[in-house]
């Protein structure tokens, strides 16, 4: 059973994540009901790619890197193929599997801790169920989702284009 005040200080944590994003006290408390504390030690796994989606994290303390397999799906995964997309770090609170939220798809890339890690664990389905009970909410929430994926789209478009430069580059040679 959470305290009052365990919840209290979880909500004003929640407050600085971009996905609850100007949110009220009430509904910032009723989301950190939903949220499950975890400390994770370095080189755990917090999601793996390829494994069912049914909640996201949030990354309130530590640091994490993001892992994508690099091959097409017709072959087989080498020994090696794993990259490192990008590198987190708790002090911006990222939302990490937000997919989730939108339905229970595959996970796309793996999250790893590179140090000690505190995070908060949400139950998609739990958050739908609120989202839906509360039109406002889930109104802030899905805008604030829609920024988070249009930004990642974006970065990712602009990846490719450097990749395409650079094989560009590469095959003239």
């Amino acid at each position: 059973m959470q305290t009052a005040q365990q919840l209290s200080d979880r909500a004003g944590e929640l407050a600085g994540v971009q996905l609850f994003s100007g949110l009220d006290g009430p509904r910032l408390a009723a989301i950190a009901g939903l949220c499950k504390p975890l400390t994770m030690r370095e080189g755990d796994y917090v999601i793996r790619e390829g494994e069912q989606a049914d909640s996201f994290y949030i990354l309130v303390d530590g640091t994490v890197a993001v892992h994508k397999i690099l091959r097409l799906p017709q072959f087989k995964p080498l020994e090696g193929e794993q990259r490192v997309l990008v590198r987190l770090s708790g002090a911006s609170k990222p939302v990490l599997g937000e997919t989730a939220l939108v339905g229970e798809a595959q996970r796309r890339s793996s999250v790893v801790c590179t140090a000690e890690c505190r995070l908060y664990r949400v139950d998609a389905a739990q958050m739908r169920a609120l989202i839906e009970g509360d039109p406002q909410t889930g109104s802030q929430i899905y805008s604030h989702l829609s920024s988070m994926l249009y930004q990642r789209l974006e970065q990712a478009n602009m990846d490719v284009v450097k990749l395409s430069a650079a094989l560009v580059f590469a095959l003239e040679e």
